[in-house]
């Protein structure tokens, strides 16, 4: 079976292209401004750590929600799939390797200047040396996005055919590639994080932090796609294929990611802390001791208490106009949160003549993030008849939603 897709008005691209251009400009004008008190690679690495790690890890999350949505393969990833697919383009991804690479050549000195220089006598770095080396460095980031590149082109390789075809075996395939993708994808981010954040202070590690980060990439990326979505869906190509109970299924997968934040953020923390060990309680003190400890309630009730409350309720989930804003809410909390955990290496406090600089930097790598991601979007066509996921009776859905 073939289908010729009819093109139909992209206001999501447009809108992404708008936000684009946006950050583009605001982000030069604020980096601008912060580099008017002079440049050097020390004083822009911090910035640059935090600017690239945020649009790294929403570009994870939109890898690892759709490698979910295709075992899955649940009504709520139908209007949602493109959003993720652009997300994690193979575009994007090679973005996000770019700025790993600069990390890693540009800015290693005072990134990774702990372990590529370590002290005399610190056995802690040096036991570690065949791991934490320059050229296995660079080579694991290397096979880290090919990877991902890997399954990336292949599922939406996949995804297309079965689009243009209708051969419902390409659904299969790709339902039987991402199900070991999963774990791959969960083990390639923990080693990648491992690397490129944690290795920042080599003598402090945590169990968790691949973890951690994985679900707070998916929790960026899904309230993405969730603003996204909702704020699109009386509108073309989505008008009609929005019903309450895909958003209400929106809401709860926003709470379970947010709950599971949450445990993750809170399980580190606790067994760190009783367990008051010299090389690991510093990582907390810097942040809960002086200004930063602002950052951390504001996490406590932003973060968490906040989007779990409100996502308690069903009529928030279903009512468009309440779960946007609490999506932007967690997408800010998201920003906060990528401060909290990369500053507190390079800097004691708050630096708020720096702050203009930081947030110069993190808007205009989502300048760029976000032109890239309109291009994905643009792609191909944001739901089509032959999804085998797109029909369904929705007089049912509306019944069904009212009785939840």
């Amino acid at each position: 079976m073939s289908e010729t897709v009819t093109a139909k008005p992209n206001n999501a691209a447009a809108m992404a292209q708008t936000a684009g251009i946006g950050m583009l400009v605001l982000g030069a004008v604020l980096a601008g401004a912060g580099l008017a008190q002079g440049f050097s690679v020390e004083k822009l690495a911090p910035s640059f750590l935090f600017g690239a790690t945020f649009w790294i890890m929403l570009t994870m999350g939109c890898f690892g929600l759709m490698l979910l949505f295709h075992v899955t393969r649940g009504r709520w990833g139908t209007p949602v799939l493109r959003i993720f697919e652009a997300g994690a383009s193979p575009i994007n991804l090679v973005f996000c390797f770019v700025l790993v690479m600069l990390a890693a050549t540009v800015f290693k000195e005072p990134l990774y200047g702990a372990w590529l220089h370590p002290a005399p006598g610190d056995t802690v770095v040096t036991n570690k040396s065949a791991y934490l080396n320059e050229g296995f460095f660079l080579a694991r980031q290397v096979l880290y996005f090919v990877i991902l590149l890997a399954f990336r082109i292949v599922l939406g390789n996949w995804t297309r055919k079965e689009e243009q075809t209708g051969d419902k075996s390409y659904s299969d395939k790709r339902n039987n590639l991402a199900a070991p993708g999963i774990v791959v994808f969960i083990l390639t981010m923990t080693f990648f994080i491992t690397d490129y954040l944690m290795s920042v202070e080599p003598h402090w590690y945590s169990t968790v932090w691949g973890f951690l980060f994985t679900i707070g990439a998916c929790l960026s990326a899904l309230a993405l796609a969730a603003t996204v979505v909702v704020t699109q869906k009386d509108k073309a190509p989505y008008a009609g294929k929005i019903d309450r109970l895909m958003m209400n299924d929106f809401g709860n997968l926003l709470l379970m990611l947010t709950m599971l934040w949450a445990y993750l953020s809170f399980s580190q923390l606790l067994i760190i802390w009783s367990g008051n060990l010299r090389e690991f309680i510093p990582y907390y003190l810097k942040r809960i001791v002086g200004n930063y400890s602002i950052l951390g309630y504001m996490l406590v009730f932003g973060q968490f208490l906040g989007p779990f409350l409100l996502l308690l309720s069903p009529r928030l989930k279903r009512t468009s106009w309440l779960l946007v804003p609490t999506a932007f809410l967690i997408i800010g909390m998201r920003v906060v949160d990528m401060y909290w955990l990369v500053m507190p290496y390079f800097r004691e406090s708050i630096d708020l003549a720096a702050l203009p600089g930081d947030l110069g930097v993190l808007l205009a790598f989502g300048g760029v993030w976000a032109t890239i991601f309109a291009i994905g979007l643009r792609a191909a066509p944001l739901v089509t008849p032959a999804h085998p996921y797109q029909h369904h009776n929705h007089e049912h859905m509306e019944e069904a939603t009212a009785n939840v």
